[in-house]
């Protein structure tokens, strides 16, 4: 079997541009997704429930794939360089709405009104990371997850700074990394930024050059691959 959202002999995702080469889909990818963004900021919609995310994925990805908005129907991997190479064990793909359905019932018994802001931070990182961690969708899954988290956190009264996150999107993801590690999980990155990204109060920026000992600056993209 191969993977069949990649045109055949290549490792450029089938699109609705026909684009066949990879750093032209990357780049056209980035001007759609990122005026996406925009639009969705500047009209938010209402998080009711984590399955928003498919909505949300829809939005950011489908004017170029067909499958925006759906789960995707294969495993994949993706070798992280935090993790020295291995990749976090994302949800099977036969067990996408399952896991989510699991995750989107804690979610809805959370007394949102009753925290304080580091519990909202708490509860929220938790909830993210595992939502990451599920991997829904064949691609875009970071910046889908990362939308998901503004709009919920806005929702919430908690002003994010985005272009604060925007400037350590490196660390970020591999925050989001790190969260998203099952029993092993550290959750103290992400919290710490996205504490900073509402505070924006005695920051200091050194603390964002690394993780554990990675120097997040090395961080270069990686497809997700097939998993066999």
């Amino acid at each position: 079997m191969v993977d069949k959202y990649l045109y055949p002999g290549t490792n450029v995702l089938i699109n609705k541009l026909n684009i066949k080469d990879g750093l032209k889909l990357e780049k056209a990818e980035y001007t759609y997704v990122s005026l996406n963004i925009s639009a969705i900021i500047n009209n938010l919609i209402e998080i009711k429930s984590l399955f928003d995310i498919c909505k949300i994925h829809k939005l950011l990805f489908g004017d170029l794939y067909d499958w925006a908005g759906e789960y995707r129907t294969i495993n994949i991997y993706k070798e992280e360089p935090v993790l020295s190479g291995l990749s976090v064990k994302y949800s099977e793909y036969k067990n996408i709405e399952k896991d989510l359905k699991t995750l989107d019932n804690k979610f809805k018994i959370i007394e949102w009104k009753d925290l304080s802001h580091k519990e909202i931070i708490d509860e929220i990182v938790k909830m993210i990371s595992s939502l990451w961690r599920i991997h829904c969708f064949r691609e875009g899954n970071t910046r889908t997850v990362t939308t998901f988290l503004y709009i919920l956190m806005k929702q919430l009264n908690l002003k994010v700074n985005v272009k604060f996150i925007g400037e350590h999107a490196k660390y970020f993801r591999n925050a989001l990394v790190l969260a998203s590690i099952d029993e092993y999980s550290e959750y103290e990155y992400l919290a710490n930024i996205l504490m900073d990204s509402i505070s924006m109060k005695n920051i200091n920026e050194n603390k964002y050059k690394t993780i554990r000992d990675y120097e997040v600056e090395k961080y270069e993209y990686r497809n997700h691959k097939y998993d066999k």
